[in-house]
């Protein structure tokens, strides 16, 4: 485990890497973004726990202090952003980045990886920390936005006089979804939600909806049915263990709610009854055509 601290300049960006069985402890308060090249990269951070596999991204906010566990066969790459470049991308359409995780088309993930050792200028082996100047992060920032593309429709949604408010509102609801992402073992309370974006309950409930097309109990049931699927996939858990591990409150509940989304019931669908599509992690993903 190596950790990964603020020294010196804070206004100096990070390129970092975590590759082949290394973790690594980020402590600084700034915003991180992860990308996945290669195999499979777990992540516990304030926000909740997340998993990753090859081709996936996802971005945190600051004081998210995320902790990477990386596979045996993994690389990932990622940079960490000072507060100042923060804000200021998003303020700029070119350079914004918005909490929340995805899936990275091919084309995208070879220009990134590309970049991202145009500045290294080594293979990454284990943990790389890479001190990069400003106008490099820009440059590599400006192309990492494209993994947010379709946004600005989410935008248009958020109550507010301005652009600018909009899009901080916008961060806000992208933040309480990554958070419910974050912690599908359980059933997020609306009013944790609430109080981590800074509005009333009410408030809240009505921007969600506004932006995602969805009430927040219902992405929170979505997202932790997908998970399940995904547990019944790739591993042996029984399936009152997926659905304890998925936030359900017994078995009867769980193969419930499975068979209403799926069309089939769990054990069907572990035993290939049935071809059922991934759904989507992210609303988000709808509009930039990504699967998750």
């Amino acid at each position: 485990m190596q950790e990964l601290e603020r020294g010196g300049d804070p206004g100096v960006a990070w390129l970092v890497a975590v590759a082949r069985g290394a973790s690594l402890a980020v402590n600084a308060a700034e915003a991180s973004l992860w990308l996945v090249l290669r195999g499979g990269l777990d992540i516990a951070a304030r926000t909740g726990a997340f998993r990753l596999g090859a081709g996936q991204w996802i971005h945190f906010d600051r004081g998210a202090c995320p902790v990477l566990h990386a596979g045996e066969r993994t690389v990932a790459i990622g940079m960490v952003i000072p507060a100042d470049m923060q804000l200021q991308a998003l303020r700029s359409p070119q350079l914004a980045l918005f909490p929340g995780r995805g899936a990275m088309s091919a084309l995208m993930q070879r220009l990134l990886a590309r970049r991202w050792r145009a500045v290294a200028g080594t293979p990454v082996r284990g943990i790389q920390a890479i001190a990069a100047d400003r106008w490099q992060m820009e440059r590599w920032l400006r192309a990492a936005a494209g993994l947010q593309q379709g946004q600005q429709a989410q935008i248009a949604r958020c109550p507010g006089r301005s652009l600018s408010h909009r899009r901080q509102v916008y961060a806000r609801m992208q933040r309480a979804l990554l958070y419910i992402e974050g912690h599908m073992d359980r059933v997020v309370r609306i009013g944790e939600l609430a109080e981590l974006s800074s509005m009333s309950v009410w408030y809240f409930t009505k921007t969600f909806r506004a932006v995602y097309g969805e009430c927040p109990q219902a992405a929170s049931v979505r997202l932790r049915l997908a998970n399940s699927a995904r547990l019944i996939r790739e591993t042996p858990l029984s399936i009152t263990e997926v659905g304890a591990a998925s936030g359900f409150e017994n078995n009867c509940s769980f193969s419930r709610a499975f068979r209403t989304h799926f069309g089939v019931s769990p054990s069907l669908y572990r035993n290939g009854e049935r071809s059922v599509p991934a759904d989507r992690a992210n609303p988000m993903d709808r509009a930039c055509g990504a699967v998750a």
